[in-house]
């Protein structure tokens, strides 16, 4: 696990910035603390600080250099059928010399090229540097647990530097830019950003910044184009009915999982919610480490905690709580650190307590495992649940649905089933854009003016794909948040979050075999029975209580909400009033949001003003530079 950085010449006559690799490494020191290292030769230089969790001795010391010395690697990440893979290399006669998975990775890479993805079970972002061909090869993993970020333009002119075009890529975007250098917002990525929650993959709020997006690789020689593509899809394949052999093939699917997922020399811990994804995967890591160590994050007010649920689903499989409660004042005192962590705006307020459940396992471990993935592939969110009225109305022409769409707009907001007509009057395509939809388009461009930019450009390829695969809606939608929700949204924060206390999460779930098994789900065995991951249920009922197993799916809640309604709204007000995004947001218009949510009206809700304070706290971060660098981990404090 590391964060890595580099550098590459495109032009005749440009040279690699080495000392911006530097600075940029240092810059995500968080992400590795126990090691740095560093290449460069005249076309390339290459940075990376290490989190030490296989082979804990200098064997795992990045960049590496493969054996016959033709490649160097910088790579962030875990790779866990590496002994696999090993195996397989020294039986056609390669001589590993390290324990790392790093070493297996670029001797792998050595034999088979870019089709090296094809074997790898884990999670990745690495950048291998050919020094025979000058061609630097790039991969991402294909659900995107792990980020990587590039751009290409000048490098900053030094005395006695060369000018010309070079590619930078890193872990993270803030180490793309340093501290005041943005002065640019997109205005199409903002508004996609207000409809999302989140920044969709490749773009970032400024360019000319990009991310890789997942399942691809980028393939960069100088002189030529950037050549990013695409190596994995998600893909559905939604059985007709129910089998009775499912739930025996996701408990020995989880469990083989889980066991890889355990794999390193670092002490391993697991995050533990009060809800069935975290506690199957703590039932299932105790098999092989007793008294493992769980972390759980409650809020200080009533109907905001699952310290309880999970201290007793910890006690029902044998493992070991450890909760944290937090305040409200701590909340809103780290929020600017957190919002610095994230890179781009992220109005998930759920980013809030997975920090404080890093922190507190950074005491006590350097790995955990996590839940991410388990909604999104066994079917675990509530909107699954359409309705026959809402399904029926889908498959109406437009003339048929137009009753119902007036029929909706006759009735005021607030009242009971304005909602239910509003999802049956509008296709699937144009209702459902992920789990998150915050602002429609009319509602960003009353505080952001008119615009072009539409969120179903991100959307439509995906429902395309959906239906030439001939999904369902329950399939569809899965389809959708695994291609925008879970890559934007949770996995970015899950990264950041944990990765910010220089600790390893871990996704069991989101795994190649256990997709290959989850892929395969009828309807009725994701939302059978008025409940969500039915036959995950099923199945975890071996080794969970059956008031565990059955559990309704509860979510990290935050109670950003009451705060914003009650004793925080004044917070909530000077916030918007003293960003200075009038280039970009009509202030009077967002703060009249505040004000309608303060005054309890059904069209506004929490999230929408959130989202307006995240933006607010990120343009004072990264373009005002309001926050002292030095105190965010931006710079280091002079010595």
């Amino acid at each position: 696990m590391s964060g890595i950085s580099g550098c590459l010449a495109l032009e005749p006559g440009a040279e690699p910035d080495e000392g911006w690799v530097r600075a940029a490494t240092d810059r995500i020191a968080h992400r590795g603390p126990d090691d740095d290292g560093f290449y460069a030769d005249e076309r390339i230089a290459l940075g990376a600080r290490r989190l030490a969790v296989i082979d804990l001795s200098s064997g795992g010391h990045q960049p590496i250099c493969s054996s016959d010395g033709r490649y160097w690697m910088v790579y962030d990440g875990e790779i866990y059928n590496y002994l696999e893979l090993a195996a397989s290399l020294q039986a056609r006669g390669v001589a590993l010399r390290t324990n790392s998975d790093a070493e297996v990775l670029l001797e792998t890479f050595a034999l088979l090229g870019r089709d090296v993805v094809r074997r790898l079970r884990g999670m990745f972002a690495f950048a291998i540097w050919d020094t025979w061909k000058g061609q630097l090869f790039c991969a991402r993993d294909p659900f995107g647990v792990k980020p990587l970020y590039y751009a290409v333009g000048e490098p900053a002119i030094r005395p006695g530097t060369a000018g010309g075009l070079v590619l930078r890529f890193a872990s993270e975007r803030k180490a793309l830019a340093g501290p005041g250098e943005l002065t640019s917002v997109d205005p199409d990525v903002l508004r996609r950003y207000l409809a999302f929650q989140y920044v969709p993959a490749p773009a970032t709020m400024t360019s000319p910044a990009w991310v890789l997006p997942p399942g691809h690789g980028m393939i960069v020689r100088p002189g030529r184009p950037v050549n990013v593509y695409r190596y994995w899809r998600a893909e559905l394949r939604a059985a007709r009915g129910p089998s009775v052999e499912t739930p025996a093939r996701i408990i020995d699917v989880m469990r083989d999982s889980v066991a890889v997922h355990l794999r390193g020399d670092a002490p391993v811990g697991a995050f533990l919610s009060g809800g069935i994804d975290s506690a199957a995967l703590s039932a299932l890591a105790a098999e092989h480490q007793p008294g493992l160590l769980t972390f759980t994050v409650g809020f200080d007010r009533d109907g905001y905690s699952e310290i309880d649920q999970a201290q007793q689903t910890a006690a029902a499989v044998g493992v070991k709580s450890v909760p944290y409660v937090v305040t409200a004042d701590e909340f809103f005192a780290e929020l600017p650190r957190i919002i610095w962590h994230l890179d781009d705006p992220m109005a998930d307020a759920a980013a809030v307590p997975i920090w404080f459940a890093a922190r507190e396992a950074s005491k006590h471990v350097k790995v955990v495992l996590s839940g991410e993935g388990a909604d999104e592939l066994f079917g675990g969110y509530p909107i699954y649940h359409q309705s026959s009225v809402v399904r029926a109305g889908g498959q109406l022409p437009q003339w048929g649905r137009a009753p119902l769409q007036r029929a909706a707009a006759m009735l005021p907001e607030g009242v009971k089933g304005k909602g239910l007509l509003e999802r049956a009057a509008t296709p699937l395509g144009r209702r459902y854009i992920g789990h998150a939809h915050l602002f429609t388009d009319e509602q960003a461009a009353l505080v952001l003016g008119p615009g072009r930019a539409s969120p179903y450009e991100v959307t439509d390829p995906v429902y395309r794909q959906a239906a030439e695969a001939g999904l369902d809606d329950v399939s569809t939608m899965q389809l959708v948040d695994i291609n925008t929700w879970l890559a934007g949204d949770v996995l970015v924060k899950a990264d950041r979050m944990t990765m910010a206390h220089s600790v390893e999460l871990r996704v069991p779930f989101l795994d190649r075999e256990v997709m290959a098994v989850a892929s395969r789900l009828s309807r009725e065995e994701k939302t059978a029975g008025g409940t969500t991951k039915f036959a995950l249920r099923e199945a975890m009922g071996e080794v969970l209580p059956q008031a565990v197993a059955e559990r309704p799916r509860l979510g990290l809640a935050v109670p950003v909400g009451p705060w914003l309604a009650g004793e925080w709204h004044g917070f909530a007000e000077d916030l918007l009033r003293a960003a200075q995004t009038d280039r970009w947001v009509d202030r009077e218009a967002a703060l009249d949001l505040l004000r309608r949510y303060h005054a309890g009206e059904p069209d506004v809700t929490w999230h929408q003003v959130w989202a307006l304070m995240v933006f607010s706290i990120w343009h004072q971060i990264y373009v005002e530079r309001v926050y002292d660098p030095v105190l965010l981990g931006w710079q280091p404090a002079a010595r």
